[in-house]
């Protein structure tokens, strides 16, 4: 019951020529010192067909397969084969289906997907309130072709959400929205393959069970933004996700969607263990609604994180203490008894700000997916119900840096768009709109955050996750996309649109369409800060040992 019929499709006009970001590959960020893509993932190869030279990457997309076993309630159709795997084509954004895989009753409502970091292995987890989920592997194949890794891992809880591999590559986190458990899974590091069961578990209900009942058996709609649902689906935890900090990887950050918490957690990265819960705090301001906690991003170079809260439609914008975390890594290192941490958080809310017009019903709405572009200069967020793609601006610099400036709401074409991705170049939108089975590609502009429509849309049933895999290694095409900065073609700016980056951010977020570009001398400057990154990170990738 949102009413779709009241939305509008609305088009969105691309005014500025396409610029290059200057940050290549989060992954490369995240785990410097492992990464060696070039040397152990797939190589390119030679396709059968011509259109397949100069392809470099592959998707895996999900579906659900059995909405009995959901705590929501899709719209759209149940999958007969729940991934299918695309060809993804960089010069002009269309795909090329290559695989359809998982028979239903194999591979049930995967519903979350991971890459490797470092290896041609994607990971995927089922979703079932009734029964645990089971976590897969698949070795990918250039010619989409996938070889399932050894047998499915019980995830040790129900309705698996979230995956996470630690900085390490030797263990994967897993979380379990319906009883909101934690646990911590051994990989091989040389394969990635799954090696035994669960050696971590943390559950916040210290072994209650759930209190609510599973929709399918008379429990509400978790799809549903109403007063009475929102109250049901507080009567439990529900972990939603988890963060590793990507500075030193000893905390753990898990939004609690039926608690209006962020909670933090002590990994111990030696042992890979969730440790003790150190501290919880508010996920937002809870302004005449409940927040409703989903998934929570770090920005790729500035002390910020950001959280969605899919109940009020507003995205939370924390600082992050790096002296904290570093003292607490020190400490975990050392020995020490980490007790002397609880009560210390390492978050500071310093925004919140809507992610639909101000109008619009909140109860109308419900988030999913919130992205930061690794160009750190922009933040995306997945609107269900309003059917749209919110788009942030993030300050660069002055006393509001990492804090939020709408730029826009564009329409993605389709209803309940549940997760979105980029493409390896930060250059195209993937959104999954779940209930009308399609997926959409947009075009994404790196100088103005807006995104129009390729032309190109694809059928898939009830598509849940977007996932990106990429084919070579990222090192190689740094120098390409740099070099085209120089000669990409600059739209000045008139001086009525100009925004001063340390401006006030409106607090409903109405406009929609972008009121400021990045000034050339900016660009300039990115340019030789990009040069100066990628020579430090090849010198990094040399003198990694296999």
């Amino acid at each position: 019951g949102r009413n779709q019929s009241q939305l509008k499709a609305h088009h969105q006009t691309q005014k500025t020529a396409t610029t290059i970001n200057k940050q290549h590959q989060q992954r490369i960020m995240t785990y410097p010192k492992h990464f060696n893509h070039a040397e152990s993932s797939l190589s390119t190869g030679t396709w059968d067909d011509e259109m397949g030279n100069g392809v470099d990457q592959l998707f895996f997309i999900s579906s659900y397969s059995d909405f009995d076993k959901l705590a929501h309630g899709p719209r759209g159709s149940e999958a007969n084969h729940s991934v299918h795997v695309y060809r993804f084509h960089p010069h002009d954004g269309s795909m090329l289906l290559l695989n359809i895989h998982g028979k239903a009753q194999d591979l049930e409502n995967p519903a979350f997907s991971v890459y490797h970091p470092r290896l041609p292995v994607v990971y995927t987890c089922s979703e079932n309130i009734y029964d645990n989920g089971r976590i897969f592997a698949f070795s990918v194949g250039e010619d989409g072709s996938l070889t399932q890794l050894g047998e499915p891992i019980d995830a040790g809880g129900t309705s698996t959400c979230y995956l996470t591999i630690d900085h390490s590559q030797k263990h994967m986190l897993a979380v379990n929205y319906w009883d909101s458990t934690l646990v911590v899974i051994p990989l091989d590091y040389e394969t990635g393959r799954i090696t035994g069961p669960i050696q971590s578990c943390y559950d916040p209900k210290g072994g209650d069970c759930v209190v609510a009942a599973g929709r399918s058996k008379g429990g509400v709609n978790h799809s549903d933004n109403d007063a009475k649902t929102i109250e049901v689906r507080q009567k439990d935890p529900h972990s939603h996700a988890l963060e590793l900090d990507p500075y030193v990887g000893t905390l753990a950050y898990v939004p609690c969607l039926g608690k209006d918490v962020v909670r933090e957690f002590f990994y111990n990265r030696k042992m890979g263990e969730i440790g003790m819960e150190l501290n919880t705090l508010p996920s937002g301001l809870r302004q005449g609604m409940a927040d409703g906690p989903r998934y929570f991003e770090f920005h790729p170079k500035l002390p910020i994180a950001y959280c969605i809260n899919e109940f009020s439609a507003t995205v939370a914008v924390f600082e992050v203490n790096r002296d904290l975390l570093e003292e607490m890594a020190q400490a975990s290192d050392d020995g020490q008894d980490m007790n002397q941490f609880k009560g210390r958080s390492t978050l500071r809310l310093i925004q919140s700000i809507k992610t639909i017009p101000s109008a619009f019903p909140t109860s109308m709405n419900t988030c999913g997916r919130i992205c930061v572009h690794k160009s750190g200069r922009f933040v995306l967020v997945a609107n269900r119900g309003h059917q749209s793609i919110a788009i942030f601006r993030v300050i660069q610099k002055g006393p509001k840096k990492g804090e939020l400036k709408t730029i826009g709401y564009f329409h993605t074409r389709g209803e309940t768009p549940r997760h979105f991705n980029f493409d390896a170049s930060g250059q195209y939108l993937i959104v999954a709109n779940q209930d009308t089975d399609t997926i959409a590609i947009f075009n994404f502009n790196l100088s103005s955050g807006e995104i129009t429509f390729t032309g190109n849309e694809y059928g898939v049933p009830s598509p849940n996750f977007v996932c990106c895999c990429p084919l070579s290694g990222v090192e190689d095409s740094v120098d390409e996309h740099v070099g085209q900065l120089e000669d990409t073609v600059m739209v000045p700016r008139k001086k009525s649109d100009a925004a001063d980056d340390n401006a006030s951010s409106a607090s409903d977020g109405s406009s929609t369409v972008p009121t400021e570009l990045p000034a050339q001398k900016d660009l300039i400057d990115e340019l030789k800060r990009a040069r100066e990154e990628i020579a430090s990170l090849k010198e990094q990738l040399s003198a990694v040992k296999p």
